[in-house]
C-alpha cells in the first residue's frame, strides 16, 4: 500500500490478495489442497489450455487501477484464459480438484467466479467490451477425462457493481491502514540508529545496502562475526521502506537462532519508535499442536472452518498487535480454534517484515507463494539473506530428495490389512527395481541416465491410488511412516520432472540398503530464478570468501557488486599461528597424532582459560584421544550421538565464566559447534583447528568435481575446498565477538602456508606467525600475551 496525495488508501493487490480474503469460506483440507494437488492441478492447467485452439489465449496479465470513495486500489492478476473471436470475450477460470466436482464448484462458487469477474472486469474496460462471458472449468484430477463447466453472460454494468463491491468491502475494513501506514513512513524516516553509534563498518555495509534498496539489484557482503551485520542491514533497509523504495522486507535465515536474533533486533526498532508490523515464521511441525493428526477437518479441529473465521480473526489481530512472535500466534489460534501455522502465514500478508527459514522463498514446494502470484518479473520487495554461505548446501538440499528399499518396504508392511491393493502393487513395482538394480552393483554406486519406464510415473500413481482410496466409504488410515515416505516419493518425482537438467540419479548400496539418489549438483539455476523475483537483494555472512565461488554458486553469473570488510575489533589482540611441521593430509594422518598432541598440549598450557579444539572427524578425535592429557583441565569431548540438552549443558559450562581449570572442548569441524555459538570476552580464549577441514573424498563430491570441471570452473575447489575453508573460518569465527576480546588461534597444517589457503586465511587475518615446533609455539604465544599486559 502507499500514500496518495489526497490521503486516501492505495492498495497495490493481485487478484487472488482482494478477493480471496473476502470470498473463501470453509474449510483447511489437504486432501484437497495441498503441495500436490497445486502441482498436479498446474499441469492439468497448462494441458487443458494448449488443447484449446487459436482463439484461446493463455496466462494473460491484467492490469488495472481503480479509484474508489474509499481509496485506490491497482489490480494485477494472470488470467487461465481468454476465448476471443465470438460474440463477445469469455474468461475461462480453471479449476482442478480431487474433490466432487459438483460439490466444488457448489462451495467455492462465489470465490471462484469473484476471480473471473476481476479479470473479465479489466479485460473489458482495457479493450472497451460491453459484455463478458465468465467460464468456470472444473477439471477432476482423480480423473482427467471429468470435467464441469459452467458459464454465464455479464453486461458490463453488471460485472462493474459486483466487483466494485468487493472492491468496496476491501477498502472498508482496511480503511485504518492509511493512517498506519502514514504513521509507519514516518517512523522509520526519523527512525534513528538502534545503538550509540556505528561500529567500525557499519556504516558502510548500509550505506551499500541501502543504495541496493533505493536502485535495485543484488548486493553480495562479508563482514566479520561481531560487526553487527543484521543491523547493518536491516535498518537501511527499515529506511528504504519509509522512503516507499520497497514495499516489504523478507529477512531469510539458516537456523532459528537466526531467526530469533532479527526478531529481537526489531524490538529495539519498536523501543526507539517504529510503527510498524513483522512477524518471525516457524515451520508447521514447530507450530502443529496436534502432530499427527493430517490437516483436514475430519482429524484435526482446528482445520475446520477455517477460512470462514480468517477475516474477523485478521481484524482483531491487526487492531490489537503490532508484533506477531511465534507464542502470539500460537496462542490466537488456539484461542479462536484454528490452525497456528495457517494462521502465522495469513498474518504475513500484512506485514512489513517477514522472517523465516530459507524454504519460504527458495524451497520450490514450501516457499510462500502468496507474495509472487500476480506474474510480475520483480517485486518491489527487499530479500536479506543471511548467513548466506548455508545457502549453497541449503539450496542442494531443497532439490534433491532419497529413496530407499527398506523405506518402501516398511510403507507396503504398513499397509497391510488395509483395502489398498493398487498402492501395494505399486509399492511392490519400486521394491523390484531396487532389487534388480541390486543384483547389479560392482562397486558401491551405480550411475543412472534416467528412471527406467517400470517406476518412471511411479510417484504420479501412487497419489492416483492413494486418492481413489480416501473416497471410499472406509477409507484407510495411513501411518505416519508411510506418511512420510508419501512425502518424499512425492518431492523426488516432482523434483525429477521439473529440474532434471540440474539433478543426476544414481544407486547406492549401504550396507544392507539401497538407496535411489536424485542429487542436485549446482543450485544456481534455481536461486537466480528466485532471486530474479524481487527487486533488491541483499546477501551477507562473516564468511563469503572467495566470493567469487559464492557469487558464481548463489547467483550462476561470474560477478556482483561486492563489499569485504575488515575486522573492526583490534589486531593486537589476535595471535593466529600456523604449525608448518604438521600434515593431516589423509596419508600423513596415522603418523601425525603424537606431534599434533605436543602441540596442542602447548597451545593451552600457556595461559589458563576456555579453549576449542577442532578435529577433521569423529574418527580422528577418537585416536588421538589417548595422546590429549592436559594438565589443570577440563576436558569435553563432542560425540556423534549428543543430544541438544547436552550441547546446551555443554554451553552452559562455557558461559558460567572463569573456572580453577581450563576447560577445552574436543569437537569435529563442521558440526553444531563451528558457527552460531556466540561466547565473548574470556568465555573463549583459544581456537586450534587441526587440518583443513577437507571432507573426505564422497561419490557427491566426485559427481560435484567432475560437473564444475566441464564448465571451466576449478572442480575440486568448488567441490571440497571451498566449502571446506568455510568450515574452517566459521570456526575462528568463534574466537573474536567483540572489540574487546582477546585469544590465539593455531592452525595444524602446512597446507595454510600454500597460496590457496594463505590468501583466504590473509585476507581476514593478515598478521600471522609460523611455528616450526610446539617450544616456538609456547615463545609466540608467551610473547604475545606480555605484549597485552605491557599495553595494559
Amino acid at each position: 500500500m502507499k500514500n496518495s496525495a489526497d490521503r486516501k488508501p492505495y492498495f497495490s493487490l493481485s487478484v487472488h490478495d482482494l478477493v480471496d480474503f473476502l470470498l473463501r469460506k470453509g474449510d483447511i483440507d489437504n486432501r484437497i489442497y495441498n503441495s500436490e494437488t497445486m502441482a498436479l492441478g498446474s499441469k492439468m492447467h497448462s494441458s487443458f489450455q494448449k488443447k484449446q485452439g487459436n482463439d484461446y489465449l493463455s496466462e494473460v496479465i491484467l492490469k488495472e487501477t481503480f479509484v474508489r470513495d474509499g481509496g485506490t486500489i491497482a489490480l494485477e492478476g494472470r488470467a487461465d484464459g481468454i476465448i476471443v473471436g465470438g460474440n463477445y470475450p469469455i474468461i475461462d477460470e480453471i479449476k482442478t480438484t480431487v474433490d466432487d466436482l459438483e460439490h466444488f464448484a457448489t462451495s467455492q462458487k462465489d470465490w471462484h467466479e469473484g476471480q473471473a469477474l476481476c479479470y473479465a472486469l479489466m479485460y473489458a474496460h482495457e479493450h472497451h467490451e460491453d459484455k463478458m462471458g465468465v467460464r468456470l472449468t472444473y477439471l477432476s484430477q482423480n480423473d482427467g477425462k471429468k470435467k464441469l463447466v459452467r458459464e454465464h453472460l455479464y453486461f458490463l454494468q453488471e460485472i462493474e457493481e459486483k466487483v466494485y463491491k468487493i472492491m468496496d468491502e476491501y477498502l472498508s475494513f482496511f480503511s485504518h491502514e492509511i493512517s498506519r501506514e502514514e504513521e509507519r513512513n514516518l517512523s522509520c524516516k526519523n527512525l534513528p540508529f538502534p545503538y550509540p553509534s556505528f561500529r567500525p563498518g557499519q556504516r558502510e555495509m548500509a550505506k551499500y545496502a541501502f543504495g541496493t534498496f533505493t536502485k535495485g539489484g543484488i548486493f553480495f557482503a562479508e563482514a566479520p562475526t561481531g560487526i553487527g551485520k543484521t543491523v547493518s542491514v536491516l535498518y537501511p533497509a527499515i529506511k528504504s521502506l519509509g522512503k516507499g523504495k520497497i514495499r516489504k522486507i523478507f529477512y531469510l535465515t539458516a537456523k532459528n537462532s537466526g531467526s530469533q536474533s532479527a526478531f529481537s533486533l526489531m524490538g529495539l526498532f519498536y523501543e526507539k519508535g517504529l510503527k510498524a508490523r513483522d512477524i518471525s515464521i516457524l515451520s508447521r511441525e514447530k507450530m502443529c499442536p496436534n502432530k499427527g493428526h493430517a490437516c483436514n477437518p475430519d482429524e484435526c479441529p482446528l482445520a475446520k472452518d477455517y477460512y470462514s473465521k480468517l477475516r474477523g480473526v485478521i481484524e482483531e489481530a491487526l487492531d490489537s498487535e503490532a508484533r506477531f512472535s511465534p507464542d502470539y500466534v500460537h496462542y490466537l489460534a488456539l484461542l479462536k480454534g484454528m490452525c497456528p501455522f495457517e494462521l502465522q502465514l495469513d498474518l504475513s500478508s500484512f506485514c512489513d517484515v517477514i522472517i523465516g527459514d530459507y524454504n519460504y522463498f527458495f524451497d520450490p514446494l514450501v516457499r510462500l507463494e502468496r507474495f509472487f502470484e500476480s506474474g510480475e518479473e520483480k517485486k518491489d520487495y527487499a530479500m536479506l539473506v543471511d548467513e548466506a554461505h548455508n545457502l549453497i548446501d541449503r539450496a542442494r538440499g531443497m532439490h534433491s530428495e532419497t529413496l530407499s528399499l527398506s523405506e518402501a518396504k516398511e510403507a507396503k508392511k504398513s499397509l497391510k490389512g488395509t483395502r489398498t491393493r493398487k498402492l501395494i502393487s505399486l509399492l511392490s513395482t519400486l521394491i523390484s527395481f531396487f532389487e534388480e538394480g541390486e543384483a547389479l552393483f560392482q562397486e558401491s554406486y551405480i550411475d543412472l541416465a534416467s528412471l527406467p519406464e517400470s517406476i518412471d510415473k511411479l510417484g504420479q500413481k501412487i497419489k492416483e491410488a492413494e486418492r481413489a482410496s480416501s473416497k471410499k466409504e472406509n477409507p484407510p488410515r495411513f501411518s505416519e511412516g508411510y506418511k512420510e515416505f508419501s512425502r518424499k516419493i512425492y518431492r523426488f518425482y516432482y523434483l525429477y520432472e521439473n529440474y532434471a537438467d540440474d539433478t543426476v540419479l544414481y544407486l547406492e548400496r549401504k550396507g544392507k540398503d539401497v538407496l535411489l539418489h536424485l542429487y542436485c549438483l549446482d543450485p544456481s539455476p534455481m536461486l537466480k530464478h528466485r532471486f530474479l523475483e524481487v527487486d533488491s537483494k541483499v546477501v551477507f555472512s562473516a564468511t563469503l570468501s572467495p566470493i567469487e565461488y559464492y557469487i558464481r554458486s548463489l547467483t550462476g553469473e561470474d560477478k556482483a557488486p561486492f563489499l569485504i570488510l575488515p575486522s573492526p575489533f583490534p589486531t593486537e589482540n589476535l595471535s593466529l599461528t600456523i604449525a608448518k611441521d604438521v600434515s593431516i593430509r589423509y596419508k600423513d594422518r596415522e603418523s601425525s597424532y603424537q606431534r599434533v598432541a605436543d602441540y596442542l598440549k602447548s597451545f593451552i598450557k600457556v595461559k589458563k582459560g576456555n579453549y576449542f579444539v577442532y578435529f577433521p572427524s569423529y574418527e580422528y578425535l577418537e585416536k588421538i584421544r589417548p595422546m590429549l592429557n592436559f594438565s589443570d583441565a577440563e576436558v569435553f569431548i563432542q560425540t556423534r550421538e549428543m543430544s541438544e540438552k547436552d550441547k546446551g549443558r555443554f554451553l552452559e559450562k562455557f558461559l558460567v565464566g572463569e573456572g580453577e581449570k581450563s576447560l577445552v572442548a574436543l569437537l569435529v569441524i563442521g558440526g553444531s559447534y563451528s558457527e552460531g555459538v556466540d561466547l565473548p570476552l574470556d568465555k573463549l580464549i583459544g581456537v586450534a583447528i587441526v587440518g583443513v577441514g577437507l571432507p573426505s573424498l564422497s561419490h557427491e563430491g566426485e559427481l560435484i568435481r567432475s560437473h564444475f570441471s566441464s564448465l571451466g570452473e576449478d572442480g575440486f575447489s568448488f567441490a571440497y575446498r571451498y566449502p571446506a575453508l568455510n568450515k574452517v573460518m566459521q570456526a575462528i569465527g568463534r574466537l573474536i565477538r567483540t572489540e574487546k576480546d582477546v585469544g590465539t588461534i593455531l592452525l595444524l597444517d602446512d597446507r595454510y602456508l600454500s597460496s590457496e589457503y594463505r590468501e583466504i586465511i590473509s585476507l581476514r587475518y593478515p598478521q600471522y606467525s609460523v611455528a616450526d615446533s610446539p617450544e616456538e609455539l609456547e615463545n609466540i604465544l608467551k610473547e604475545f600475551y606480555n605484549n597485552l599486559t605491557n599495553r595494559v
